[in-house]
């Protein structure tokens, strides 16, 4: 879900921001600071609560949950918020003030669901880890099933949801896909 996000959310904020490279920079630039600084909360997380027999797994499907919340706060600012936003950005010729401009409209409408992004993928290393299992392995089988997710996602919306929903359909697809990864870490965590 995190690369069809970027694909909906670019395509939305180069309506707000301009269709330059610049605004594509921007987007990319906060969307990885938020999967780097995610990433790095969700691995302290994960050493926490590793020790507890599923809880990784419950973490993982909390993450989820705020995560089906951030995205909804996301699509909300994007229709709501940043299009009156109350300041004109032309009020200055200063390339460097359209460009604080943009990236501060950009730190507040996604960052949050990338940080959670970015924290997912460490929860779900933790919460896959079986006793005696080869990590090296594990590690390689879930950073290729990320790798896989990430490219199916960027494509499906890119060429189907896009175009058969428009944004709004498809960051509702989002939000049904992230709180069915909760739904689903959460029946994982379960005894059995």
């Amino acid at each position: 879900t995190a690369l069809g996000a970027e694909v909906v959310w670019t395509r939305l904020l180069s309506l707000l921001l301009g269709a330059t490279v610049y605004t594509f920079s921007i987007i990319l630039a906060v969307f990885l600071l938020g999967l780097w600084g995610g990433s790095t909360a969700g691995s302290f997380l994960a050493r926490r609560v590793q020790k507890v027999s599923g809880q990784s797994r419950l973490a993982l499907a909390g993450c989820q949950i705020l995560l089906a919340g951030a995205i909804a706060w996301t699509a909300f600012t994007l229709t709501y918020v940043l299009p009156y936003w109350p300041v004109d950005p032309w009020l200055s010729t200063s390339p460097w003030f359209t460009f604080d401009l943009d990236l501060t409209r950009c730190l507040r409408s996604i960052l949050f669901p990338t940080l959670l992004w970015g924290a997912s993928f460490p929860l779900a290393l933790a919460g896959a880890a079986a006793e005696g299992e080869d990590p090296a392995r594990l590690a390689g089988e879930v950073y290729a099933a990320n790798t896989a997710g990430s490219i199916l996602g960027a494509l499906v919306f890119t060429l189907l949801l896009i175009p058969a929903l428009g944004t709004q359909g498809s960051q509702q697809v989002l939000i049904w896909l992230a709180a069915s990864s909760a739904l689903f870490a959460s029946g994982a965590a379960a005894p059995h």
